[in-house]
């Protein structure tokens, strides 16, 4: 996503910072400097040949002609000279101040201008917006004049209600609320957190499946909790490892993680796929991925019980988490996910069938129409626990069996959870270990405090994680088996803008926030990784953070140069600009570098 735009954006600017008719010498197409050849339409920019000029045709033509790209970052070039707009936050109606949006009110806009754009921003571009009403944050009260919510720029903010009654929790609640007791399982025996209580704030709203606000609220970007649904049907009651391991036996093999006992039960994601390491970080992990049969995965898991059950005897066991897709969709494949491989045709037919019967018309329904593109098997004991990470994708996440502890943090948190560069096998993880947090390595991870939300979930339970929220994940007591299964139905990744780059009719949302924003960080990473190489991502970032420092000569110059039009498109504000790239920058790359580091 950083390519297309980057380059539209430099030809548009003529391979200069602040626009204007100067040349790049750079090709368009490869980046190689002392490129000879100029485009003959529109003089601006260069092509080593023919060849370059080809391949770069699609990207050039729309900024060739003025439109496309262009325009949208003319539009954004403009707003930096209009009267100052006033940054609202925006909050779904959940009954606490939790998934707030970022919302500019222009000047002079009437209270039906300000109430669809608000609406719209939180509830979804394409939401039936008739009806909606604004109610303060701070005191409950609708809000009834376009003077009454810009008022509320400096009082806390608005809750969207799409034509509901306001929840009776919202009035005065915070993200900063009552901070639950410790959840209470296994007949109530406490199970200890593995991270600082004191980062809650507050636990996910739950919902019961008829409610009629769920389809909106699904809409929204915040985790909720839906109970009732019914949605994997019997599998909640038949799926224990021993149903799985009697119909699963013909299928070759599962993925399972498996974690030394020194790793107490951490179970980290790393991708050591070809390109995923390319600055040659050295990695030690703390668990590996295995191939075993689902027969082998239970008697392993059976083993490791008996031994948990003695005293002291778990000292010398391995953990292990079975995480397999059973079902798939291509991206341009319609309709719902379907088998992987033989799955359901030659192997796991009673499982697949099972999954036949779950309720995939009404998960479609109150996703928005949307269809699921992947379900994923998830099997593993009590005491394990993924760290904190966030995925791209949209999630909804269906507990079968035992019980789940999820920690949640905003997309907002980024720069306080400081995840690994893009071009690391731990991209998308905190480097921050929550039990035992570096405050000097990772200063700003102590301003989550009261930030967290917190859901437990139990069988039948489903919760929703929006794309780019931050969750960690505990496996908690579940007796009598000390069995936990789970299933996550994913969801296609948004992009940081809408449109197509390769006609350059795009937009993107002003302000750019949430998951959209952390996607558009991830895009600097791929920018500056293809002009120069992924070793020198954090250079080039230094540089950017300095725009009135010298500029390196050669490609690390152009780089910048590049980088900085590309971020002050989408940034016209030069403090929110900075606090972009110092986001980046900062805590991510940490030991990382010399290469020898990791």
């Amino acid at each position: 996503q950083a390519l297309h735009p980057a380059r539209i954006a430099m030809a548009q600017n003529g391979g200069s910072e602040t626009g204007g008719s100067t040349m790049s010498l750079t090709c368009l197409a490869c980046g190689s400097p002392g490129a000879e050849f100029v485009c003959s339409r529109c003089r601006l920019v260069r092509f080593c040949g023919q060849g370059c000029q080809r391949r770069a045709w699609r990207l050039h033509r729309p900024s060739c002609r003025g439109d496309g790209w262009a325009q949208a970052q003319c539009t954004a070039e403009q707003s930096t000279t209009k009267a100052s707009a006033s940054r609202l936050l925006a909050y779904p109606n959940v009954g606490a101040l939790q998934g707030e949006v970022e919302v500019d009110l222009e000047p002079g806009q009437d209270l039906p201008t300000i109430r669809e754009a608000v609406a719209r921003a939180v509830l979804g571009k394409s939401a039936n917006v008739v009806g909606v009403r604004l109610h303060s944050a701070g005191t409950g009260c609708e809000l009834t004049s376009a003077a009454a919510v810009r008022q509320q720029v400096l009082q806390g903010g608005v809750i969207v209600c799409p034509d509901v009654p306001l929840r009776a929790d919202c009035k005065h609640a915070t993200a900063r609320g009552r901070h639950p007791s410790s959840c209470e399982v296994a007949g109530g025996e406490e199970a200890p957190r593995r991270y600082d209580a004191r980062l809650l704030g507050g636990q996910v709203l739950r919902l019961d499946a008829e409610d009629p606000e769920l389809r909106s609220l699904l809409g929204c970007q915040v985790p909720i909790v839906v109970q009732g649904s019914d949605l994997a049907g019997q599998a909640s009651k038949l799926w224990s490892f021993d149903y799985l391991d009697r119909h699963l036996r013909d299928v070759d093999h599962f993925f399972v993680l498996r974690a030394p006992s020194s790793s107490r039960g951490r179970f980290g994601y790393y991708d050591f796929s070809e390109g995923k390491n390319p600055c040659g970080h050295r990695i030690t992990p703390t668990n590996e991925r295995v191939e075993m049969r689902f027969s082998d995965f239970r008697r392993k898991a059976a083993d490791l019980r008996s031994c948990l059950a003695t005293e002291g005897a778990s000292q010398a066991q391995d953990s292990l988490y079975l995480q397999t897709a059973l079902l798939h969709r291509g991206v341009a494949e319609a309709g719902r996910p379907r088998p992987v491989g033989s799955f359901g045709q030659r192997c796991g037919v009673r499982v697949a069938a099972d999954m036949e019967e779950f309720r995939w018309d009404w998960l479609a329904q109150v996703m928005g129409g949307r269809e699921a593109q992947m379900c994923q098997l998830f099997c593993g004991l009590p005491g394990g626990f993924s760290p904190c990470h966030y995925d791209p994708q949209d999630n909804v996440f269906a507990q079968l069996r035992g019980w789940k502890r999820v920690l949640l943090f905003h997309p907002r948190h980024f720069g306080c959870l400081y995840p690994w560069p893009v071009h690391h096998p731990q991209d998308r993880q905190s480097r921050v270990d929550f039990e035992a947090p570096d405050l000097e390595a990772f200063p700003r991870f102590s301003e989550l405090v009261g930030r967290g939300l917190e859901a437990l979930l139990g069988p039948g339970d489903i919760l929703r994680i929006p794309p780019g929220w931050w969750h960690h994940v505990e496996m908690l007591p579940s007796p009598p088996e000390e069995e936990v299964v789970s299933l996550n139905f994913w969801f296609p990744a948004p992009g940081w803008f809408d449109g197509d780059p390769d006609s350059g009719n795009i937009s993107w949302d002003r302000p750019l926030f949430g998951i959209r924003r952390v996607l558009f960080q991830r895009s600097i990473e791929e920018l500056i990784a293809q002009l120069c190489g992924p070793e020198h991502v954090l250079e080039v970032l230094r540089c950017c953070l300095k725009p009135t420092g010298p500029v390196p000569e050669g490609p690390l110059g152009q780089a910048v140069t590049q980088v900085q039009t590309y971020v002050a498109t989408v940034f016209p504000d030069e403090k929110e600009r900075m606090g972009v790239l110092a986001e980046v920058s900062e805590g991510r790359f940490l030991g990382l570098l010399p290469l020898s580091g990791g």
